[in-house]
């Protein structure tokens, strides 16, 4: 049996403030993404909510305007070809 030739794998994961500046976050989390596939991680995990502050903490009918799909949801779609120029996948 042919012995198979592994490939390195190297995971990041992200954790960082939010704000309800989504324009920034989204910036933060851009930087970031770009930073960990620069130091050699072609795997990136970024945190659930990376848009706006955590609100989950309670749950108030208020929120609940904060909840956007997943499937066909812009940021995903950017974030994906962000991801395939740099080389990498990542996850939220």
């Amino acid at each position: 049996m042919e012995k198979r030739k592994g490939r390195e794998v190297v995971v990041s994961a992200l954790q960082f403030s939010c704000t309800d500046d989504v324009a920034a976050n989204l910036a933060t989390a851009e930087r970031l993404v770009r930073a960990s596939h620069k130091k050699g991680s072609n795997i990136i995990l970024i945190q659930e909510l990376f848009e706006g502050y955590y609100f989950c903490q309670a749950q108030r009918e208020d929120f609940f305007q904060r909840a956007k799909p997943y499937k066909d949801h812009p940021y995903n779609s950017e974030y994906a070809k962000t991801g395939k120029r740099a080389g990498c996948s990542y996850t939220s």
